[in-house]
């Protein structure tokens, strides 16, 4: 129990980073990214390009996962997204299906339907603390989700461009009156959110394998933590994605790991009907 609830921990640590970057989409522009799993596919593929290529390491690589994806939202924003905000749900989620099954088809064409694995050495050892065994890739990946929450909240917080973020995701209208411009802050808002996406590909392939179908496979998560959390809660849609993987670990350790996923698709349905806002949002962020 202890080593699958530390398991899920450093697991749910990249969870929680690639909700953060979901999260921040719809807590800025109100957008339910549906293609945020391929843009985190992207990323995984970009580091796995990196070390296949040149032999450099997946976390070595995540200043290029990072500016990838980060260019890629900002020009998908710009032809497809800005487009859609303010529209209504079903639009945005028409849209973005679309754009996450044309990213899965290029991936696919460009690197085949298999799946690839990076295999260094130190990412395929393990740390032992008397019967507990961890990763030190998923260790590394852990501390870079930390830093990285971390670092979003103090940019969020304290620099003039986090306080502008937020005062156009309570009140976009109000803060044109004041001045700012809201287009310009979606777009670097949606290159952060996708940012974020890329980080966590960069950490997530260092120990777990990529192929162009992995972005819907992790999709699901990221909406169940962002809820979870509590929807346009960066922090919040953090520790959900802990929650995710600690549920995803308990389960496979109580039951089975086939079905590992079917008590996180019961929270959501939980939290939908009694507390829709989730863990840490406030009551109007639904």
């Amino acid at each position: 129990m202890l080593q699958a609830l530390l398991s899920g921990i450093l697991v749910g640590g990249v969870y929680g980073l690639f909700s953060m970057g979901f999260s921040i989409a719809f807590g800025v522009m109100r957008i339910v990214n549906f293609a945020h799993g391929e843009l985190v596919m992207i990323g995984m593929f970009a580091a796995f390009f990196a070390y296949s290529a040149a032999g450099v390491d997946p976390l070595v690589a995540i200043p290029l996962a990072f500016v990838v994806v980060a260019a890629l939202s900002a020009v998908l924003y710009l032809l497809v997204y800005r487009r859609f905000v303010g529209r209504a749900t079903l639009q945005q989620l028409l849209a973005a299906i679309a754009v996450a099954l044309i990213l899965q088809t290029s991936a696919t064409l460009i690197f085949g339907p298999s799946a690839h694995a990076v295999r260094s050495n130190w990412g395929s050892q393990y740390l032992l603390i008397g019967p507990i065994f961890l990763s030190y890739a998923q260790l590394a990946a852990f501390a870079i989700s930390v830093a990285c929450v971390l670092t979003v909240e103090a940019v969020l917080r304290k620099t003039s461009w986090g306080k502008a973020i937020r005062a156009v995701a309570d009140d976009p209208e109000a803060a044109q009156l004041v001045g700012l411009n809201s287009q310009v802050i979606n777009i670097t808002a949606f290159a952060c959110s996708g940012a974020l996406a890329g980080i966590a590909g960069a950490v997530l392939v260092s120990y777990y394998p990529v192929s162009p179908h992995v972005g819907f496979l992790l999709m699901p998560i990221a909406l169940i933590a962002t809820v979870l959390g509590g929807l346009g809660s960066i922090g919040g849609a953090f520790v959900g994605g802990i929650i995710c993987g600690v549920i995803q670990q308990m389960t496979s350790v109580l039951w089975t790991s086939a079905l590992q996923d079917v008590p996180l698709y019961g929270v959501l349905l939980l939290l939908l009907a009694f507390r829709p806002y989730g863990l840490f949002g406030r009551v109007s962020a639904h």
